[in-house]
């Protein structure tokens, strides 16, 4: 599994061959008199792009290392040889000069430390029919990278906690040798840069390394699962970082934990239960500060799936988390379907806004248009509304009782934005089928999203088996984007587009009152703050879908349920260019929630369940502030 790839160029990492072991421990080198830093790959806070691989040969790791990452973290998880990595771009404060080899002995690694002056980051011993041997990560030991530092391997832990004492070491990386009663271990001087309080505990069980962390104000640096209950354990003092562990994550859930948390996996850590690989991991922050400040904000409110993501058309992202992570976007995905529509219509010489679209209602719900009774107001069946039940039956068979014909523009695609209308949607789908509408996704390059099923509609009424639609926030991103710039609709079209979709101007509530207040405090007049606010419009599509999983056919939805809130859309903030005109940027946004609750629908309804109302004042906090570093970025234009 990767994330955030790189395709930046380095040179490919040498493989290896074995030789004979032997126990041997370096000698430290005298602390450089430069200027170090510490090591990055486990402790900066700078961004960078990163990956992680989790059982797979050398090869993949060597083609992945050609693209210029660079390995942080490497463990065998079979003796193929394969292993799980974890890597960093190797550029900025990353870069440095570096190699990787397996199958190695002592005597082997210790050649090649002096051959290419270097010093180790990551040793793993692992057993093989010759005995012991060793991988190993290494980089150039000179300029700001130089360090004091030493190594063991198969020592006894006394050895390892002399040395550090003696030497004024510290360790930063210790792994058990085959057998499990001698290690081997990584050390640098405990000075300088590198000073820190640091602890080690062996064979602890993870509530001890909880106390462990809380006593001593610390984070974990390496973690070594010894049994299914037990680890052995590297911590260093805390410097302010954000930083996460994880233990027993599937594949999927550990990335998905990533992206949840804007952070980057710096140590992973695998083994095999029950036939599946689960995993143990450590995660360090690697979102900019303003997505971080917006996490800690509402991260104590937020429950479940959940993210927010901003960024300027043709320009950088403002803020962003859980931005590449999969999610049901239910209404939201209704951008793809109108425009495919609004593309027909342009491209068509017989097709425009006033041609008839055939549609469907239900029989039992036939409210055509807003302002019908039942369209949007609860009908004489309960609290079911007419715009959101498809007309299709418990087997997923279209009902062709209540046929309607109306304009494509006015009707059928106004309705699918302003009202979400379920069947004028269902419509498009129908003229379009999936394929086309995913041609759409594909034109717009919404790499992570596909169009599934009918949305709001009977299951069976979609290709079975049911799959959920699919979206990230950053491929909603993507068809604004495209809108925006004209790569998906002309000028035209892009305008009526916006005319369907709803927002405009901003009007009174928290939004405004941000935008107003920061035009306050950036020092603005009380008429250019008016000026300033009167430019800033949006246009959106949202979505809402709540199911109940433990439904059991008879109309009745024990707890939980499942709530899922999204938007995507556009805004336009003025940033003042050449002359101190004013020009309105656009930057593409969205943000969602999908969480469950130990609540009925009706609790949820009626503002009943204090775990919903948390997570939607979370997100209702989330919708303003996710906004604020771009409307300063336009202030500080004025």
């Amino acid at each position: 599994m990767l994330s955030k790839l790189s395709a930046l160029r380095r040179p490919t990492a040498a493989a290896a061959i074995a030789a004979l072991a032997i126990t041997l421990l370096a000698t430290p080198e005298p602390a450089t008199s430069g200027t170090g830093v510490q090591d990055p790959d486990r402790n900066s806070k700078a961004l960078t792009g990163w990956g992680w691989h989790t059982s797979v040969t050398p090869a993949v790791i060597n083609a992945y290392v050609a693209q210029g990452n660079r390995i942080v973290d490497l463990e065998l998880t079979s003796n193929a040889p394969k292993f799980s990595a974890t890597y960093v771009v190797n550029s900025g404060p990353y870069a440095r000069a570096w190699w990787w080899y397996f199958g190695k002995t002592g005597t082997a690694v210790k050649n090649l430390l002096e051959q290419n002056n270097a010093r180790l980051t990551d040793i793993e011993p692992y057993s093989t029919a010759n005995g012991t041997r060793y991988a190993v990560v290494m980089v150039k030991n000179t300029g700001i990278a130089k360090k004091a530092w030493g190594w063991h391997y198969n020592v006894a832990l006394s050895t390892i906690t002399s040395y550090a004492k003696d030497h004024g070491m510290r360790v930063v990386d210790v792994d058990r040798n085959p057998g499990g009663s001698k290690f081997s271990a990584i050390y640098i001087k405990n000075a300088g840069v590198d000073a820190k309080g640091w602890w080690h505990y062996y064979n602890v069980t993870a509530n001890q390394i909880k106390d462990y962390l809380k006593q001593h104000k610390a984070r974990i640096l390496q973690l070594e699962r010894k049994s299914s209950t037990r680890y052995d354990v590297v911590l260093q003092k805390r410097s302010g970082e954000y930083w996460w562990w994880l233990l027993n994550m599937t594949q999927t859930g550990l990335s998905r934990a990533a992206d949840q948390l804007g952070a980057r996996i710096f140590q992973v850590k695998s083994r095999v239960v029950n036939g599946k690989r689960k995993y143990d991991a450590l995660l360090i922050n690697d979102v900019n500060n303003e997505t971080t400040r917006i996490r800690q904000l509402v991260g104590g409110q937020m429950t479940g799936d959940w993210g927010f993501y901003v960024k300027k058309v043709g320009g950088a992202e403002s803020v962003a988390l859980g931005a590449s992570n999969v999610f049901e976007p239910a209404s939201m995905m209704k951008i793809v379907h109108v425009v495919t529509a609004l593309r027909e219509i342009q491209e068509s010489e017989s097709v425009d806004e006033n041609t008839s679209i055939t549609w469907y209602a239900n029989p039992d719900f036939p409210a055509r248009y807003p302002g019908d009774t039942g369209y949007r107001t609860p009908n004489i069946k309960g609290d079911t509304e007419d715009a959101d039940v498809c007309a299709y039956d418990d087997d997923g068979d279209l009902l062709t009782g209540s046929t309607y014909s109306d304009p494509l523009g006015s009707v059928i695609i106004k309705q699918t934005l302003q009202q979400s209308d379920n069947r004028t949607t269902d419509a498009l789908t129908l003229r379009y089928g999936f394929g086309v509408l995913n041609l759409t996704k594909i034109l717009a390059g919404m790499t992570d999203s596909k169009v599934n099923h009918r949305i709001g509609c009977n299951g069976k009424s979609s290709p079975e088996p049911l799959t959920h639609n699919q979206l990230t926030l950053r491929d909603a991103g993507k068809i604004y984007e495209g809108v925006q710039n004209l790569s998906l609709l002309d000028a035209t079209h892009r305008a009526k587009l916006y005319g369907y979709l709803l927002g405009g101007p901003i009007g009174e509530g928290d939004l405004r009152t941000m935008v107003y207040q920061e035009a306050a405090a950036a020092g603005l007049s009380i008429a250019d703050r008016n000026l300033f606010v009167s430019h800033v419009a949006t246009r959106s599509k949202g979505g809402s879908y709540g199911y109940c999983p433990n439904f059991d056919g008879s109309g009745t939805c024990d707890p939980p349920s499942v709530q899922s809130r999204t938007v995507g859309g556009i805004i336009w903030l003025p940033f003042k260019g050449v002359r101190a005109l004013i020009v309105d940027t656009p930057f593409v946004y969205g943000r969602y929630f999908d969480s469950k609750f130990s609540c009925t629908f009706d609790s949820v309804a009626n503002s009943n369940c204090s775990a919903y109302n948390k997570t939607a004042a979370g997100n209702k906090t989330i919708s303003v502030e996710m906004f604020r570093s771009a409307v300063k970025a336009a202030l500080a234009s004025w």
